[in-house]
């Protein structure tokens, strides 16, 4: 849990390194007793345009400013400008990033280890760490960037990898970037008394590293070394099974032995993606008179490697990359009474079934330990062509017995209801239709851009209080379970679908990253949905009608096809910004489902206790 105020953010402006540069020190109020850890903290470049129409218009170049954060990290004896950070920095705040890169204690601009004697263990970076975990998810965060932010990558570099992982162990993070990091813990012994035979007599090693600003002469105190060389491996294989693990390795490093590419390959197999620069040495540096058969360019006479392994990096985090590791660290369940048994999330195929976008809404870990239960909610598209082996498939293997048909009458009288099980219309929008091409009628600013869903979505949702309290009683009066389970739907299994997803899985406690992620997986869902598509694209200049104005047409140079694109999409972030909007309206899913839905605090109760589950159950 994030603990608000725990960390304190000073802003040093004359510090600042460039235009969207902020230097920062963070300083957790139990973990440090003075300045706390240097950083800079790299804002997205997008922000620089003042209004969203700009933004949206320079999509294409500068990504939409995110809730992501992304940490760098630096090795022994670095700091937080060293190798690909600066760069890498400012490649992913094009992206839409904000990036921070810090200097853990001892290093760089930071204050001074706790204990000399001892030095920087992996627990005092682990410490630093969970400082900059805290500030993104707090008050101090909020008022910096205008908005919390959700750590979802670390970047490390060689010793910080070691800390990256056992970090990772207490705290989850989606993406974890291991740069030439070692697996044989046990080898810094060996290289510290290369380093100096005498080390264990002398109780240390001096080395040259970058201070306040210039090189100076540092002890760095055996129990350092030996923090890190005693660290056991093999134990970041029970890192969060969702974390995704990506390592970077030279061909030509001299430092880590190349066997801990294939060792971190091996420990996360399922889960990991491997990338080897050839020709790189441990900093991804070119050895001299190396041949720069690709024109890189080139830092102090060697090639830069860096420059790939930011294309490298980059690329991994990209939107669509991000979305399938998302779906392939979710796509099964795994059941708490038996750990070797798995269920689908997506459990009703298209190929199979002639329904797009079916999947469990269960199985995501919430904020108090407990988890939503799988097998009990389903969402999906229109399901009114579902084949017979669908249908007898959802009746008795999934035991659906409830259809909630999210759509209006009239919407539903002309594209079909699904038969064979018990449908209930709850008409979200006040029975207004609302199929994809009609919501546009109603909010223009579905077909400018995903990032104006928010605004429509808050509307939608207004008007649909009835039905969404009735949903909840449903469910409250003890009528939906694993063997009476239920299914929601509107059209594309998008908007009005997505808002009762979301609805729920807040009140549940779910995160907001897995809730924006969860939504985002629409789009992999509808990749199906040829005929709607090909409908939404045959409208053509009708989109023009539908915007009712020539101007904002021009203004933001909107097209049929982007028109339809935005119409379809389902973007993380646009979730994300609805989550905002939503906590700034109600305050807390709670109070909303208090005072708005009017569920009485029993009945929220009650809501809760039949869709939540403990994380871990004992078996007798």
């Amino acid at each position: 849990m994030v603990e608000q105020d725990i960390v304190q953010a000073t802003v040093v402006k004359q510090q600042e390194t460039s235009e969207n540069e902020r230097f920062l020190y963070l300083k957790h109020s139990e973990f440090h007793s003075s300045t706390g850890i240097a950083s800079i903290l790299t804002f997205p470049t997008s922000l620089k345009f003042p209004s969203g129409r700009e933004r949206i218009l320079a999509e294409a170049e500068f990504g939409f400013p995110q809730h992501k954060l992304v940490l760098l990290v630096h090795g022994h004896s670095a700091h937080k400008n060293t190798v690909y950070m600066p760069l890498l920095a400012q490649k992913l705040a094009d992206m839409g990033y904000y990036v921070l890169r810090i200097d853990f204690r001892n290093m760089g601009d930071s204050e001074p280890n706790r204990d000399p004697k001892v030095g920087r263990t992996i627990a005092q970076d682990c410490e630093d760490l969970e400082t900059v975990y805290q500030f993104a998810g707090s008050s101090q965060c909020q008022q910096l960037v205008g908005h919390c932010l959700v750590l979802d990558t670390i970047v490390a570099h060689s010793r910080g990898v070691m800390s990256m992982f056992e970090f990772a162990r207490q705290r989850f993070v989606p993406n974890l970037i291991n740069c030439c990091g070692r697996f044989v813990a046990w080898g810094l012994f060996e290289k510290s008394r290369l380093r100096n035979p005498n080390w264990d007599a002398e109780g240390g090693f001096k080395c040259e590293m970058l201070r306040y600003g210039k090189m100076q002469e540092l002890w760095i105190p055996k129990p350092e070394t030996v923090s890190a060389a005693t660290v056991d491996t093999t134990k970041f294989a029970d890192i969060d099974p969702r974390s995704w693990v990506m390592s970077i390795y030279g061909s030509k490093d001299s430092v880590i032995p190349l066997s801990a590419f294939g060792q971190y390959s091996n420990l996360f197999q399922g889960r990991h993606t491997a990338e080897m620069i050839m020709d790189a040495d441990h900093n991804f540096y070119g050895l001299p008179g190396d041949p720069n058969a690709m024109n890189l360019p080139l830092r102090k006479g060697l090639i830069n490697y860096n420059v790939t392994t930011v294309e490298l990096i980059s690329a991994h985090l990209s939107p669509e990359k991000q979305l399938q590791r998302f779906y392939e660290t979710t796509k099964f369940i795994q059941d708490l009474s038996n750990p070797s048994q798995l269920s689908s999330r997506w459990p009703l195929p298209y190929s199979f079934s002639n329904v797009s976008n079916f999947r469990d809404i269960g199985g995501y870990k919430t904020r108090d330990g407990y988890r939503v239960k799988p097998k009990v909610l389903y969402r999906c598209a229109n399901p009114s062509e579902v084949t017979d082996k669908g249908i007898k498939f959802m009746k008795e293997q999934l035991h659906v017995t409830r259809i909630f048909d999210l759509r209006s009458t009239k919407e539903a009288a002309e594209n079909g209801v699904i038969s064979g099980i018990d449908v209930e219309n709850l008409a979200f929008n006040q029975n207004v239709s609302a199929a994809p091409e009609e919501l546009a009628r109603l909010y223009r600013g579905l077909l400018l851009s995903s990032y104006m869903f928010p605004e429509a979505y808050q509307v939608m949702m207004q008007n649909s209080i009835p039905q969404i309290r009735r949903f909840c009683r449903y469910i409250i009066n003890e009528e939906c379970d694993e063997l009476h389970a239920a299914v929601f739907h509107c059209a594309a299994g998008k908007d009005r679908t997505g808002i009762l997803a979301v609805l729920i899985l807040g009140l549940l406690g779910v995160d907001d990253d897995t809730i924006a992620h969860d939504y985002e997986m629409t789009s992999l869902g509808l990749q199906t949905e040829k005929r709607l598509k090909k409908a939404m694209e045959d409208r053509g200049d009708r989109y023009y009608e539908m915007l009712g104005s020539k101007d904002l047409a021009r203004d933001y140079q909107a097209t049929p096809m982007s028109m339809c694109k935005n119409l379809l999409s389902s973007k993380y972030e646009a979730m994300r910004l609805f989550l905002d909007h939503f906590r700034s309206v109600y305050g807390s899913f709670d109070s909303f489902y208090s005072s708005v839905v009017k569920l009485s605090g029993s009945e929220i109760k009650k809501l809760k206790e039949a869709l939540l589950e403990p994380q871990d159950i004992e078996i007798d």
